[in-house]
Parts: structure tokens; sequence; C-alpha cells
């Protein structure tokens, strides 16, 4: 169930796309903001993102505030190995 407006508790995951990688992430309320937990596909690698409660969020697009988020970030993390055959 996709929750908005000013302060929705729940999130549909997101997934998305980025340098031949695909990534989905996971969003968790808190009581300082929100947690988002982004996994790499096919890695057991996680990167956990918080992103507290206060200026920056859209108050009637909370998840666009927190996929962007996500999507920058990742575009500023290092990728996974490429797999060498």
């Amino acid at each position: 169930m996709t929750s908005q407006g000013s302060d929705p508790q729940r999130l549909d995951p997101h997934r998305f796309e980025h340098g031949g990688n695909s990534y989905e992430v996971l969003f968790e309320r808190t009581p300082e903001g929100w947690v988002g937990r982004i996994h790499c596909e096919g890695t057991d690698k996680v990167q956990v993102i918080g992103f507290p409660v206060g200026p920056g969020f859209d108050p009637d697009d909370v998840r666009g505030s927190l996929i962007a988020g996500c999507e920058a970030a990742i575009a500023r993390f290092p990728g996974p190995a490429p797999t060498r055959h």
C-alpha cells in the first residue's frame, strides 16, 4: 500500500536501475524520520540512508522526496565490482 500525504507511515518499495545495476529500496518510518535500505540486486550489499524529519521533504509527496534522495545517493556510491569471466 502506498501512502501519500504529510506523514505516511508505510511506503511501497521502489525499484530502479543505475549504472547497469538494479536496486530496490525499502522504506521504514522511524521517530526521527525515514530510513531507506537500498539493496543492489545480485549482491549482499545494502546501503542504509537516514532522512531526518525537516526541510527537504515535499509535504504532498514524501515518497517522491525519499526516492529522489536514494537515487541521488546511489549515483555517488561505487557500484558492485564487475563480474570477471
